[in-house]
């Protein structure tokens, strides 16, 4: 059983290619845990409300998806897990209330959201960045047993595919599921190659500072530009590149 666990929470399973990557490139162990969803918008029940759930309630989810996970592998215990990092789509949350714009179904462009409610994507947009915004002060986050250990919030653009593929399009779920898996693979011959895409100037927009980052993502339309902030994680955790 692996004794150093460092543990990256994402929202659906094929954005953990990006974990078995880390893997393959950084020491310690890299375990994925799909949110399924995004947390950072989840909504609850509270007595006949119904509300987004607060930065609270989303550590507390957290904790349970981490403890579920251990219990369900076997693999490692708690006590194992070193840190943990959360990777997010941007969703375009940052962009401003006029560039959401009445539409025929939901659909991400380069600089609007279209949308057949506009008012809830606004809505949506104000709680995520919200959600985001305080997500990113935490530097540390209480695991099962009291005992905390660092933690950090990274995002993809519009999602995996758009992030690491520069893909726009609306693409099906087995197509999803292939970029996944070539990145893994891709990752698996080559570490290197995986170093190269998440600190690229197309990705990482030539940024070396976390908050600065974020900056960038907040400015304009860029949430729905392509970009991740993920290639920052090794510094942020005092990792060292294997390649």
């Amino acid at each position: 059983m692996s004794n150093r666990v460092f543990i990256l929470l994402t929202e659906g399973e094929n954005d953990q290619c990006i974990a078995d990557a880390f893997d393959e490139c950084l020491s310690p162990r890299f375990q994925g845990v799909p949110e399924h969803g995004d947390i950072t918008v989840e909504k609850v029940r509270i007595g006949a409300d119904v509300r987004y759930m607060s930065v609270k309630a989303i550590l507390g989810r957290i904790r349970t998806l981490i403890r579920d996970e251990t219990a369900r592998m076997h693999e490692f215990a708690v006590r194992d897990i070193i840190a943990v990092a959360q990777l997010t789509d941007l969703d375009g949350a940052y962009i401003p209330d006029s560039h959401v714009t009445e539409g025929d179904g939901l659909a991400y462009l380069a600089d609007r959201i279209e949308t057949d409610h506009p008012e809830s994507i606004v809505e949506r947009n104000r709680h995520k960045r919200n959600n985001m915004e305080a997500l990113c002060r935490q530097t540390s986050i209480k695991l099962t047993g009291g005992r905390q250990v660092p933690y950090r919030l990274f995002y993809n653009s519009r999602n995996l595919e758009h992030a690491m593929h520069g893909e726009t399009g609306d693409l099906k779920p087995e197509d999803k599921r292939d970029l996944s898996l070539h990145l893994t693979e891709q990752a698996d011959d080559d570490p290197a190659w995986f170093k190269d895409l998440v600190t690229s100037e197309p990705v990482l927009h030539g940024l070396h500072d976390y908050a600065a980052s974020w900056q960038w993502a907040q400015q304009g339309t860029n949430s729905l530009a392509r970009g991740s902030n993920i290639g920052l994680l090794p510094q942020e955790f005092g990792l060292e590149w294997g390649v």
